[in-house]
């Protein structure tokens, strides 16, 4: 019997040991933010392994077969299916160089991926001519764990005191043009796990503009104003729980019920 017990818990144990070693189920796994207007960069200080892609070193146009992401002699990953763009009122950090675009009415592309090399667990991006049509989705050895649209990140914006010194492209060779739409650096932290593949679609007509796309391995905490936060599915660690639970208390009831028998006997 107490050979039995120490089986017992050992199994309970390994059940619970799964629950935090595996992705644990969420309802949403990612937490959103947005840095201060005119923020154009991530917090590099804040992330691990940090690696920064400009895409000025790009050639402009379309291609289908994309091209390397390194950042020195480091290979972060690939891009497939890519329109690269001059700045200009849309897009371009600091006003010069290229950005990164997804737009049917341009070259016909209507998903752009970028495949990494090594499993991350955030993503960052200077999001320009923003609107709610922009979709991210993230994926882990080719399963989906998150679809984020920006309509939380317009809306965010709209409902901002300040919501004014988001609206128009802030840099001076482009100084306040396009000023209906929002231009913000937006942080997506994967609190569940990490992922190893980004895609970037767009719903509508419109574009997805946006500049220096930032990977890290991991983060020291959450920085700048958080639009979605990540929420757990509880009752799937519950039920978890409740299993490790009942594993080892039946096990134990039942060797206080043969103690019980035997004493009568």
């Amino acid at each position: 019997m107490k050979s039995l017990l120490i089986k017992s818990a050992i199994a309970s144990g390994i059940v619970l040991s799964l629950a935090t070693i595996t992705r644990p189920v969420m309802a949403s796994s990612f937490t959103v933010s947005i840095e201060n207007a005119g923020v154009q960069n991530a917090q590099l200080s804040n992330l691990l392994n940090a690696h920064v892609q400009t895409f000025d070193a790009q050639t402009a146009g379309y291609s289908a077969t994309g091209f390397q992401s390194n950042d020195g002699t480091t290979n972060v990953g690939s891009y497939k299916n890519t329109l690269i763009v001059n700045a200009d009122q849309y897009g371009g950090a600091g006003g010069t160089g290229k950005y990164f675009d997804v737009n049917a009415n341009i070259s016909g592309q209507t998903v752009s991926t970028l495949n990494l090399t090594t499993a991350q667990s955030y993503f960052g991006l200077w999001w320009s001519a923003g609107d709610a049509n922009n979709v991210l989705t993230f994926l882990s050895q080719g399963k989906v764990v998150e679809t984020i649209t920006t309509a939380d990140v317009v809306k965010y914006i709209a409902a901002l005191t300040n919501k004014a010194s988001y609206y128009g492209n802030p840099n001076s060779t482009f100084a306040n043009q396009n000023s209906g739409e929002p231009y913000a650096f937006i942080n997506f932290y994967d609190v569940a796990g990490t992922f190893n593949q980004v895609q970037f679609s767009n719903i509508g007509g419109t574009g997805f503009e946006s500049d220096n796309h930032t990977v890290a391995t991991s983060y020291k905490s959450i920085t700048g104003s958080v639009v979605t936060k990540a929420v757990p599915e509880s009752s799937s660690l519950l039920g978890v729980l409740v299993i490790g639970f009942v594993g080892a208390t039946s096990v134990m009831t039942r060797r206080v019920n043969k103690k019980s028998v035997l004493q009568l006997s």
